[in-house]
């Protein structure tokens, strides 16, 4: 009990210590299928999301790698898709496919973020379509070979979304999730696995976020 009071100060004075005018406006976080079928792992989620809103971020991707294949990650995707459902999450969900990706919606309401939750479609996967819809429209007559550059490939990128701040819970190496658009981004590995993240690691991960100096590749 006393342990708890001192933890609670102490995230007061972590919370106090964070600015509001250097928050990231983007924000990605990095799972593992087992960090979501864990016992409290959706509940885990919906305090994050509520962490995020707290500080007024305003959006948030979450990626969820399936490292399972075959008909058992089929199993895994609708086990995880069933527990989101069942909360009261407002998200647009991306499912990998044998088709590239399905997209799906959960929760109804004005939502107080953006959240998008990618279920096994890596950066790999979301490069590999980019580049498959360019060459088709290379071949259907709708744009040269030669015009093909850096901004018309970001364009066909499914994600919309740079984020200031990629956190990999309780891993030790990233994913190749959002492999295009976090090049400039800061990361975070935390030292505890998903589960057992509280609030002020959360606060204590922004804190560090606004001691760095940005230095977008330079």
């Amino acid at each position: 009990m006393l342990q708890r009071i001192y933890e609670r100060i102490y995230e007061h004075r972590v919370r106090y210590q964070i600015t509001e005018h250097n928050l990231p406006d983007g924000l990605t976080l990095v799972l593992a299928e087992t960090d979501l079928l864990a016992p409290i792992g959706i509940k885990q989620l919906q305090s994050f999301v509520s962490w995020c809103v707290d500080l007024d971020i305003r959006s948030l991707i979450v990626y969820i790698a399936i490292i399972v294949d075959g008909p058992p990650m089929e199993d895994v995707i609708s086990q995880i898709i069933d527990r989101l459902a069942r909360t009261d999450l407002v998200a647009q969900i991306y499912i990998k496919s044998d088709s590239g990706v399905r997209v799906s919606s959960i929760g109804e309401g004005d939502p107080e973020i953006k959240l998008d939750i990618s279920i096994g479609y890596s950066g790999k996967l979301e490069l590999t379509d980019a580049i498959k819809a360019i060459l088709r429209k290379v071949e259907g007559g709708e744009i040269e070979y030669d015009s093909i550059n850096l901004d018309m490939i970001e364009s066909h990128l499914l994600f919309k979304h740079n984020p200031d701040l990629v956190i990999r819970a309780g891993g030790k190496h990233l994913t190749d999730f959002l492999i295009w658009q976090t090049i400039y981004s800061e990361l975070y590995f935390t030292d505890v696995n998903f589960t057992d993240m509280r609030r002020l690691d959360f606060l204590r991960i922004i804190r560090d976020y606004q001691k760095r100096q940005r230095r977008y590749g330079r």
